[in-house]
């Protein structure tokens, strides 16, 4: 039997450690990012690392599955260069990226211009609302083209 069809019957799994070393990696990289956060803020340390340590495990939760447990559950398709979708991401966020850089030239400009103090919080969390929005746009854009 071929390994896509396992995969497709569910038959093909990681070894049971590999689970228990993914939460383990996940719960511990999770404590990490709480305890970074309770050292760099101040207040109520135990609450800050609750709060960032539990925001946090979901995430390292994922990136720990997908480090450990997806090469032994996933087969990679061989043919993905050739798939639409490719395609549409590819032209999607590379033009995200040009628009991106382009706004935040302008945004620049303007801040310097004007004086304007604003804090790396706000700057960068507009970039990535600016690249994440400027990319679904672009690939909702893409899809219906080529129908």
């Amino acid at each position: 039997m071929s390994s896509t069809h396992n995969i497709a019957m569910g038959k093909l799994r990681a070894p049971i450690g590999t689970y228990i070393l993914m939460v383990v990696m996940g719960v511990a990289l999770a404590a990490a990012f709480g305890a970074a956060a309770a050292l760099f803020r101040e207040g109520n340390e135990m609450l800050t690392f609750g709060v960032f340590a539990a925001t946090m495990l979901g995430p390292c939760l994922s990136l720990s599955w997908f480090v450990l447990v997806a090469r032994h559950t996933v087969s990679p398709d061989r043919h993905a260069e050739e798939n639409i979708e490719h395609l549409w991401i590819k032209n999607a966020t590379s033009g995200a990226c040009t628009d991106t850089c382009a706004a935040c030239g302008i945004a620049l400009t303007a801040v310097v211009t004007t004086g304007l103090d604003i804090s790396g919080t706000a700057a960068l969390g507009g970039v990535l609302v600016l690249m994440l929005a400027d990319t679904t746009v672009r690939y909702l854009v893409e899809k219906r083209r080529s129908r």
